[in-house]
């Protein structure tokens, strides 16, 4: 039942988008929503949507959330280039994980609560004349906040879905919207496959003409070829921009109570910059229960965005 409702909201959601494609380019408001949530995923190019066994599933694909077994919490900062700062955290709680009970702590599902932010400030404010002199500065931001839930619908297949409340504020003025992702995902001992969506919704305008979100169905998988070895692929057909492809690949080694981690990948979506031409690269360690992960994302002559997460596990 629950897939059969996935598939049809699956179906619903793209009726709505209307045209696919590079024609409607530049058209959609709250563009954030499409910056790496995580080091990990952002090393990875992105690819993260037919992977999603860690709490950044609750961006990625929220049906990966179902696979939990521990509350997670996770905090990542962006430092983008122009001097734009992007934000994400997220905390993700199985619904048995404070019960005294023989069933798993994932029995009933696992909920996740996520926030994220992309803020600039000190922008020049200009008036109807050209002049060279600034007449003062003002700030713009964005907000999404996000509840998501990801249960098990059959052995191995989970289904899931977030509810977000999307914000924008430039200057005085300010917008909201809802939105609604969701996702199937199979896991099997090497193997895993998922697809859904991201950022079906309503319309945000900060003045007189209402954009939409930056809707996009996706598919993608990951594989597991050997211990310490992870390759995954993801394919998004954005509203607003030609198909696009992302790779990427993990190679971690434990040492007693550490791993440490090595990444890569590639985005098609950063192609236009110059330089690496869409290359991901970044690492990370953990030990025990907190683990650290950085990414390198290149933009070409506009710079390059460093992404650094601290995670915990309970």
């Amino acid at each position: 039942m629950r897939a059969r409702l996935l598939c049809l909201l699956l179906a619903c959601a793209a009726a709505d988008a209307g045209a696919f494609g590079a024609a409607d380019k530049g058209t959609s408001a709250a563009a954030f929503l499409k910056i790496p949530a995580g080091a990990r995923p952002a090393a990875m190019g992105d690819a993260f949507g037919g992977l999603a066994d860690d709490l950044h599933a609750a961006h990625y694909n929220p049906a990966g959330l179902a696979f939990l077994e521990s509350l997670e919490a996770a905090a990542t900062h962006d430092s983008h280039f122009q001097d734009l700062a992007h934000d994400f955290g997220a905390v993700a709680v199985p619904l048995l994980s404070l019960r005294d009970t023989r069933l798993k702590r994932n029995a009933w599902g696992v909920a996740a609560f996520s926030v994220k932010t992309l803020v600039a400030s000190g922008i020049e404010r200009r008036g109807l004349v050209e002049t060279d002199a600034a007449q003062g500065t003002f700030g713009a931001s964005d907000f999404a906040y996000s509840l998501s839930y990801g249960r098990l619908a059959l052995p191995g297949l989970a289904v899931g879905g977030t509810l977000k409340l999307v914000e924008q504020r430039l200057d005085s003025a300010s917008a909201r919207a809802p939105a609604v992702d969701g996702g199937a995902l199979w896991r099997g001992r090497r193997l895993s496959a998922g697809a859904g969506w991201r950022n079906w919704g309503g319309r945000l305008s900060l003045g007189s003409s209402p954009a939409p979100l930056p809707f996009a169905l996706y598919a993608g998988g990951a594989l597991r070829p050997a211990q310490g070895l992870l390759a995954s692929v993801e394919v998004r057909f954005p509203r607003d921009d030609s198909p696009q492809v992302s790779l990427g690949a993990e190679a971690a080694r434990t040492f007693g109570a550490m791993t440490t981690a090595l990444r890569g990948g590639w985005n098609s979506a950063n192609t236009d910059a110059e330089g690496f031409g869409g290359v991901t690269l970044g690492g990370g360690a953990s030990y025990g229960r907190f683990g650290v992960d950085f990414a390198w994302v290149p933009f070409g002559d506009l710079g390059a965005a460093y992404h650094t997460t601290i995670r915990l596990k309970f």
